[in-house]
């Protein structure tokens, strides 16, 4: 058996990625029962086809917030993964997959199979990755609860999945001894959306799209300089829509450039595909610090709706053009700017056409069931059939 948990996200927060994960499992294993436990909102944007849901409470306080040690949350997870272990039968071997985590999950993961035998953990590591490049707390405890302490320790019976091969390979440079027991899954694409209608065609206006939080670490600062500088230059046979909702804390972006004023409430799973489908380009102004240690969300709703990139050089982005021409890899802003002028100076529909139909080769290789193979590679010796 294999029990999936969700312990920090609700709602549609990594709702897309992690049913596309969720998919790839149940196609890499067939023979296991799956269990998926999370908040309720979060099961209903899961849309689980035949896999059963199990709605738990989250921990209240942090959320979003993964590297901080507090013992209230551990105390927390760990009692949600013993009452899921509760209803497996005693001797039927069991997974525990955590989509996500957080420092202290890791270890509540470990004392539960502990104390279950049988029982094998599964840590999903994504953006909470990122904890490793900040400051460690002086707290001895706490220090010994943290990130760069779980990744260190010599876990038997537990292993660490990471996302894309790039960053595994920031991780052998930044935590050494976790190396050993971690594997690579790439993000599947969520099978659930893919959309029925052919690609679009490149006819004016031309319309680009930042998809996802309006962060610093998404480059919407870049997004929008690009915007002012396009509109000034093209008026309307140029357009920009940012897909996504901005940072409640901070000032809405500047919407005096783009098709619709960006809110800080996350948009309804329909109204962003519906969106998505109309755009003709996804810009991605990723930074490189943050997304060397996270898989793009955004790059897989790019691939999803035949979107071409038009992207930063980071590694994640990189192994996508192995495929062929899917966009544009730039190396800064400025090269950005030229590749869209161009596009908007000289439109080449026959190019464009190559790059979705390009882009159908990519998102068949990312399918759910091409990832169940790999995910099923990995569980042969780690977890019985």
């Amino acid at each position: 058996m294999i029990l999936v948990f969700e312990m920090n996200w609700s709602g549609t927060v990594h709702a897309p990625g992690n049913a596309a994960t969720i998919q790839a499992i149940a196609a890499g294993c067939p023979e296991q029962e799956i269990r998926v436990f999370a908040e309720p909102g979060h099961l209903r944007e899961l849309r689980l086809d035949g896999i059963a849901g199990h709605p738990i409470a989250l921990y209240p306080h942090f959320q979003g917030r993964p590297g901080i040690v507090a013992w209230g949350r551990l105390r927390h997870e760990f009692a949600l993964l013993r009452a899921a272990l509760a209803g497996v039968p005693r001797d039927e071997p069991c997974l525990l997959m955590l989509l996500s985590t957080t420092s202290t999950a890791i270890f509540a993961a470990a004392l539960a199979a502990r104390l279950r035998p049988g029982t094998r953990v599964q840590i999903g590591l994504h953006g909470d990755l990122n904890e490793l490049t900040g400051g460690r707390s002086r707290h001895p405890l706490r220090r010994a609860f943290d990130l760069h302490a779980a990744m260190a320790r010599p876990w038997r019976h537990l292993r660490f999945l990471v996302l894309e091969d790039a960053i595994r390979d920031e991780l052998a440079r930044l935590a050494p001894a976790a190396l050993p027991r971690t594997d690579v899954l790439p993000l599947p694409i969520n099978a659930t959306e893919l959309p029925a209608e052919s690609a679009a065609t490149l006819a004016p206006p031309i319309r680009f799209g930042f998809v996802g939080q309006a962060t610093e670490a998404k480059g919407i600062g870049s997004f929008l300089a690009i915007a002012r500088a396009m509109k000034a230059r093209h008026g309307a046979a140029a357009e920009f829509d940012v897909i996504g909702r901005g940072d409640p804390r901070r000032k809405p972006p500047d919407a005096t450039d783009l098709i619709a004023s960006v809110g800080t409430d996350y948009l309804s799973r329909a109204e962003f595909t519906r969106r998505l489908a109309s755009l003709h380009y996804v810009i991605l102004p990723l930074q490189g610090a943050y997304y060397r240690l996270a898989a793009s969300g955004a790059l897989l709703d790019a691939v999803t709706w035949l979107k071409p990139v038009i992207a930063g050089r980071v590694p994640i982005v990189e192994p996508w053009f192995v495929h062929g021409d899917v966009g544009h890899l730039c190396i800064d802003e400025a090269d950005m700017l030229t590749a869209i002028d161009a596009i908007l100076t000289r439109p080449e529909p026959t190019r464009y056409a190559t790059q979705t139909t390009t882009l159908r080769i990519a998102r068949d290789a990312r399918s759910p069931a091409a990832t169940g193979q790999r995910y099923a590679a990995l569980m042969r010796g780690f977890f019985p059939p």
